[in-house]
């Protein structure tokens, strides 16, 4: 092993690739924990530490692209509904009261300190567990202000919970009709094999609770 060969600062070879490795695992496993994020948002420091190198090529490249994305940060897919990448408090939407943060390799923004803050750390790609997909998405659903939906990029992980928002609060009545209101609002966004089929299969909790929804109860 060239770390083994190289002696000394050698070693420090070893800190990415076992960032490489330990992410890689994550993937095979869909463990958004890898990162260290908790529920509430915070990270927790040793883990943070650990995966250091992998975060700070990831944060480099995240802001690379919004730099030279002509994207808009956020889009509104419903009244008060944005669908929107990771966002500095200043492109945040005047009517926004409750952010919905589905990265796991980002810390909570500090603006979260001054607004309604829902997180579900979930890996780029991938899905959280189902129980707590539909709960944050009732809540989310149930929320009486604007509410902002990211991911990193706003294409993955924050559309499918913006379907499935979209089908709890009876905006929707089906998969089909939220995923195309999603696609009309932001044309880059699309759901992995993995998020559709998690919204295929919560489907029809999430359109019952639309339906009561609609009918006032």
């Amino acid at each position: 092993m060239k770390a083994v060969e190289l002696r000394g600062w050698g070693w420090i070879l070893l800190w990415p690739a076992l960032d490489c490795l330990l992410v890689g695992s994550a993937y095979y496993g869909s463990a958004g924990r890898v990162f260290g994020k908790r529920p509430d948002g915070s990270m927790k420091g040793p883990v943070v530490l650990l995966m250091l190198p992998f975060l700070l090529v990831n944060w480099t490249v995240w802001h690379a692209q919004v730099f030279f994305t002509r994207e808009r940060a956020a889009d509104e897919v419903a009244p008060g509904l944005y669908l929107s990448r990771r966002v500095f408090e200043r492109e945040l939407p005047e009517a926004v009261t409750l952010v919905v943060d589905l990265t796991a390799e980002f810390p909570k923004p500090v603006y979260s300190a001054r607004r309604g803050y829902l997180c579900l750390p979930t890996l780029d790609a991938f899905v959280p567990e189902e129980a707590a997909f539909l709960a944050a998405a009732r809540r989310a659903a149930a929320h009486e202000g604007g509410v902002l939906i990211h991911c990193a990029n706003g294409r993955g992980r924050s559309a499918a919970f913006m379907a499935a928002v979209l089908m709890a609060k009876g905006t929707a009545r089906s998969l089909a009709e939220a995923e195309e209101m999603i696609v009309k609002a932001r044309p880059s966004a699309a759901f992995h094999p993995a998020q559709r089929a998690l919204l295929e299969g919560v489907g029809p909790e999430l359109l019952s609770s639309g339906q009561r929804r609609r009918a006032g109860g």
